[in-house]
């Protein structure tokens, strides 16, 4: 197959490390592992903000006035309509963001976009909208094809959109198990890691002051708490060079166990964090949320540990009695690692996004 994958700005200056080996290939959504297996992807990047065309400014206040789909901006618009000729000439186009999807629906909407769709969604469920909006967006998806992360979107999206239940399906996302590997170290403190704005930082926080162990949070967020002494905030993100996939690798195995605190949503957050660390074999402290991404990969007291969103209590006790315990440590992080081997990599995303590639262009002859 020819397939166009269209990512978020900032993904490209990625690639050329994830050829090295230097970084991770599941920021790329498949595209590597498809590649791997002999089909032809060409990469777009879009959100650079380069195409100032008259219409992109009408095209902006249509969006302003609620009468595009979510996320669809005037600029956002107009890049993609410049891509829409090269787009045209492959079989699928697999868009990455909720963006760039409901901008190609538009597109393909008005005439110009003439190739299936398949999108990558996470979070629509969790959009404030207003009536028209929604309309919208139900159009929008009724033109492409759609993947989840996560089980716990899927009853919300077909309830609230009424997206004939044939054009979406769950992927799970998997991460590149040949890259986060585990190492050779176990330090002395916990780690945290996530931009996410349903990260529960604050609450983390609160934990961390009774505690005697240090505390390392990655993350560009604002902390809208006191930060005590042993809490060391590290700023980051994927396409930071001052956080590299390498030093956040090392991060993962010098750690002693991995939590990520959340505030309850149906949206999947913390999976990627969770599968890497699984994947280098760290016991992990997960809140379970509505939004769980797999009630059946994600195993309490086997491969992860659950706690209940918001309880300070819980979360303190459970991060005290696993740093000591280095007996469950090791049993949790052998089989997390095995589960991200098995059931959360990034080959086995590529290959349900293939089969689904196939099912499209089979349907569309």
């Amino acid at each position: 197959m020819n397939l166009a994958f269209v990512y978020a700005q900032g993904r490209l200056s990625r690639y050329a490390k994830t050829v090295e080996g230097a970084a991770a290939t599941e920021f790329f959504y498949g595209g590597v592992e498809l590649e791997h297996k002999g089909h032809t992807v060409t990469k777009f990047e879009v959100g650079n903000g380069t195409v100032d065309k008259p219409w992109k400014h009408i095209a902006e206040l249509l969006y302003r006035w609620r009468l595009l789909p979510s996320r669809t901006n005037g600029a956002l618009l107009g890049e993609l309509y410049e891509l829409y000729p090269q787009l045209n000439q492959h079989d699928v186009i697999v868009a990455t963001t909720t963006a760039t999807a409901f901008g190609l629906a538009t597109l393909k909407l008005l005439g110009f976009v003439r190739r299936p769709i398949i999108a990558i969604h996470c979070g629509i469920v969790n959009y404030h909208l207003t009536w028209w909006r929604r309309k919208v967006n139900a159009i929008a998806l009724r033109h492409m094809w759609t993947q989840l992360f996560g089980e716990g979107e899927l009853p919300g999206i077909l309830d609230f959109y009424h997206v004939p239940q044939s054009q979406i399906e769950v992927n799970q996302f998997g991460v590149d198990t040949e890259f986060w590997t585990p190492g050779d170290n176990e330090g002395d403190y916990v780690l945290a890691v996530g931009n996410d704005e349903r990260r529960d930082y604050e609450l983390l926080v609160r934990v961390a002051a009774k505690m005697k162990e240090k505390v390392i949070i990655v993350t560009r967020r604002k902390i809208n708490a006191d930060i005590p002494s042993n809490v060391e905030i590290l700023k980051g993100g994927w396409h930071e060079e001052a956080l590299t996939d390498e030093k956040l690798r090392n991060l993962y195995r010098n750690a002693r166990l991995v939590v990520i605190p959340l505030v309850d949503s149906p949206q999947p957050s913390g999976q990627s964090v969770c599968l890497q660390a699984m994947a280098c074999g760290k016991p992990v402290v997960l809140t379970q949320t509505e939004g769980l991404w797999s009630h059946t990969m994600m195993r309490g007291d086997e491969n992860v540990i659950f706690v209940p969103p918001g309880n300070e209590k819980a979360l303190f006790n459970t991060i005290n009695k696993l740093f000591i315990n280095s007996e469950q440590r090791k049993k949790i992080g052998s089989s997390a690692r095995q589960t991200a081997c098995i059931e959360g990599n990034i080959t086995a995303f590529a290959g349900r996004l293939e089969a689904l590639c196939h099912r499209v262009l089979i349907g569309e002859n």
